[in-house]
């Protein structure tokens, strides 16, 4: 069992109006090979301040149990005004396609594209054969941060996933990054916009 709500809880700032998390319980087929597609979501949540988070917990872990499946949080904040103005354009796409059945997930498709956080909050996945490497990909982080002038860029958090971890950061030269760890032998993935996990079973 992976659950991170206690840390992730701490990095939902709501400084903003209107601002809000997006949460998504996906079932994949990894864990469920009876499953006719890759994926399956389960649920969707929206998390507009800390305290909503809590009492949505006992929630997200039923529903993780219940459909062996995992909930993911993207650190990054949306904008209630924005999403709806581009759910709206989604909508009009899809209907001008005549994809009308899939205008029902319109409002969740758009929290899955768009971010509107100022300070972005990158990941940086490194799995579990890149593990032993995990204190100089940390370092040359740092070091590529103190490179920002005029930032307070840093390393946010570390999350647990199951195999490995997620390095919470803030961005980054991506170019030299890839081009340092590319000497050490290893590929780190690094997500600009996707979520980490929250709870699994």
């Amino acid at each position: 069992m992976t659950n991170n709500f206690e840390q992730i809880e701490q990095l939902l700032e709501f400084t903003e109006k209107d601002t809000f998390f997006f949460i998504q319980i996906i079932k994949r087929r990894k864990e469920n090979p009876e499953m006719t597609n890759g994926t399956y979501i389960v649920d969707n949540f929206y998390v507009y301040d800390k305290n909503e988070l809590s009492k949505l917990k006992d929630k997200i872990i039923n529903q993780c149990e219940k459909h062996n499946a995992r909930a993911y949080i993207n650190l990054n904040k949306l904008n209630a005004e924005t999403i709806a103005l581009h759910t709206l354009k989604k909508i009009t796409d899809l209907i001008i396609q005549k994809q009308f059945k899939s205008v029902k997930n319109a409002y969740a498709a758009t929290c899955g594209s768009h971010t509107s956080e100022k300070n972005k909050r990158w990941i940086v996945d490194i799995d579990a054969e890149e593990l032993p490497y995990k204190n100089e990909i940390i370092e040359i982080i740092n070091d590529l941060h103190s490179q920002i002038k005029k930032s307070n860029y840093k390393i946010i958090a570390e999350i647990p996933t199951r195999n490995g971890v997620h390095i919470i950061s803030n961005p980054f030269n991506l170019k030299d990054f890839n081009d340092r760890i590319e000497k050490l032998n290893i590929k780190i993935d690094v997500h600009k916009n996707s979520p980490t996990l929250l709870y699994l079973g």
